[in-house]
């Protein structure tokens, strides 16, 4: 599976926008910005209990992890991990059918 790195990411992205938004908006700088801040928005606010939910894409939330025994990978002693909280993400509708809608056009 190829990868796409965060500048690829902004290149593409930036072209998209350049269509859509006077080119002022669509610079480089402005949309490294944005692909920075929105995981750090998205973190901070399901950390703190919230449910981030992106129409078509999917939500963000966190999920209690029931209490489990686990081993130390290095000793192979068992450990008791407590109940704890998970992020999760979701996908949405749009997101699951988007290869097959791709596949109809």
């Amino acid at each position: 599976m190829k990868r796409m790195t965060k500048k690829e990411l902004v290149k593409v992205l930036r072209r998209r926008l350049e269509k859509r938004l006077p080119k002022k908006w669509a610079k480089t700088e402005i949309v490294e910005a944005v692909i920075d801040e929105l995981p750090k928005l998205i973190m901070e606010e399901v950390w703190k209990g919230r449910v981030v939910s992106i129409r078509d894409f999917g939500k963000f939330y966190l999920r209690k992890a029931a209490p489990r025994a686990a081993r130390n990978p290095k000793t192979g002693e068992l450990v008791n991990l407590p109940e704890r909280l998970v992020p999760v993400f979701k996908a949405g509708k749009g997101f699951k059918n988007f290869r097959r809608k791709q596949e109809e056009e």
